[in-house]
């Protein structure tokens, strides 16, 4: 009986045909999986509104300081990065909301994971640049919430933004952010900082802190792409660095600041 087998063309021709197959599936392949780190990151934020509720109404009202909600130090020196402080394992580092954020696994957006080993350095971890990028936590307090970014502030703001103690201070709870994440590099004209702490600390002319721009980025751009937000009402959305129309008024504060100000209208811009 004669063998029958492939010829080298046969088996030239199916390796061609997969690799076609592997080259139309993998990108739809690498948007789903995008697709789901972002559903991940959103549910995550999502409890942590839910556990701000519940410490709010534990404390009468009372929004957690954005300089000690997560860590008692305020979350500095390389902490977002740094699995020797890892809270699971050392709970007496942790700050005043930790009780209500035990579960181990919504403090990490998987996309902010990806995007940090990716990058391999700190950018803002400055002397520090020995501690391996092993990304702890990844989502930012409003620092305008409790009145703690009232310092960065001008005189005639400070008596106002130190008044924000409590939930019904904050004129608006569907247009103010509670938590957030931030950007994980400095962004040319939205902001010159990177992941430094645990607070998010923006300003009208957008120089410092403000919302990730690594998820849909257009063109694989992480500098262009938008963040997850949970708002004081406790519920999620999509926000943006940027501005809608380009170019921008003058003396038109960032979008970050925006759905950060908690006074209410109209938005003050220095």
């Amino acid at each position: 009986m004669k063998k029958s087998a492939f010829t080298l063309v046969e088996l030239l021709v199916v390796i061609a045909i997969i690799a076609l197959l592997m080259a139309i599936l993998m990108p739809a392949l690498q948007r789903a999986r995008k697709q789901a780190r972002e559903i991940i990151c959103r549910n995550n934020l999502r409890q942590y509104g839910l556990s701000a509720k519940m410490y709010i109404d534990d404390n009468g009202g009372l929004i957690p300081l954005s300089t000690i909600w997560l860590y008692k130090d305020g979350g500095k020196g390389c902490t977002w990065h740094n699995a020797s402080k890892n809270l699971n394992k050392h709970p007496d580092l942790a700050g005043v909301f930790w009780p209500y954020l035990k579960a181990s696994d919504i403090h990490m957006c998987p996309e902010f994971d990806v995007v940090a080993r990716m990058m391999g350095y700190c950018e803002t971890c400055k002397g520090n640049g020995t501690i391996p990028i092993d990304p702890q936590y990844s989502y930012g307090m409003n620092s305008f919430l409790h009145g703690d970014a009232w310092g960065t502030v001008p005189p005639q703001y400070q008596s106002a933004i130190k008044g924000v103690q409590h939930e019904w201070n904050v004129k608006n709870p569907a247009r103010v952010f509670f938590f957030s994440e931030e950007n994980t590099k400095w962004v040319k004209g939205i902001s010159n900082v990177g992941v430094n702490d645990t607070n998010l600390r923006a300003t009208p002319r957008g120089v410092t802190d403000c919302f990730a721009t690594y998820h849909n980025p257009p063109g694989g751009n992480i500098e262009k792409g938008t963040a997850n937000a949970v708002f004081v009402d406790s519920h999620v959305e999509v926000v943006s660095a940027y501005h809608d129309v380009e170019p921008v008024p003058a003396n038109t504060p960032g979008n970050t600041f925006i759905l950060s100000w908690p006074l209410g209208y109209p938005i003050p811009y220095w």
